[in-house]
């Protein structure tokens, strides 16, 4: 069976595989609906887990009824995350060492993420984690969503990655399921937000780390 250390390149989502973010997306859709007077559906969580946010503002407008532009949507969505990327997510255990390591070994690493340059780009510089990176790749400036295995193939392309020497680390069910699909290896992370997907993702993922 191959290890994580046979592949030359690496392809990282980034909330809840490398940064512990997840806890700020587990509410943010659902406070903003309601700051708008809009109860949220019950499977909110889970549905805006698999888009961009384009397509998170167009759900709020096409099926929750929400009267604002997609702009303006994004912008106070992003806004109110923005500072706690800043300011206050950290890098999960094990992970800074497991770049460094992989950096130091001449692996090619990159990033694969629904989140946006202008608040990850901060964020790694104060992590001391940006060096580590060749490319960081999100879902707006590819116009992809993690909802299609189409967007690892398309990235892997963008980063000159060949697929049989790449390796992808995802941590939600979607994402793991999504690069199988697309024939990537992959390497499934523990996180608290997929803990109920657990078995489902250790089924389809070719190696599961409970922690880097």
């Amino acid at each position: 069976m191959k290890k994580i250390t046979d592949f030359e390149n690496y392809i990282f989502d980034l909330d809840g595989t490398l940064i512990d973010s997840m806890p700020v997306w587990d509410n943010i859709g659902v406070d903003f609906l309601l700051s708008k007077g809009i109860t949220p559906p019950y499977d909110l969580k889970e549905t805006l887990s698999r888009m961009s946010f384009k397509e998170a503002a167009d759900y709020f407008i096409n099926e929750l009824g929400l009267k604002m532009s997609v702009d303006d949507i994004i912008k106070g969505v992003t806004e109110t995350a923005a500072d706690k990327y800043r300011f206050e997510i950290p890098l999960k255990k094990g992970v800074y060492k497991f770049l460094e390591e992989s950096y130091k070994s001449g692996k090619h690493m990159s990033i694969l993420t629904a989140s946006e340059e202008y608040y990850i780009i901060p964020l790694l510089k104060r992590l001391k984690a940006d060096v580590f990176f060749e490319n960081i790749i999100t879902c707006s400036n590819i116009n992809m969503s993690k909802s299609s295995f189409e967007i690892y193939i398309a990235a892997a392309e963008k980063m000159d990655y060949a697929k049989e020497k790449t390796a992808v680390f995802e941590d939600a069910l979607h994402g793991v399921e999504n690069s199988k699909k697309a024939g990537f290896f992959t390497v499934a992370v523990f996180d608290e937000a997929e803990k109920e997907n657990i078995e489902k993702i250790k089924f389809v993922a070719d190696i599961y780390l409970e922690s880097f």
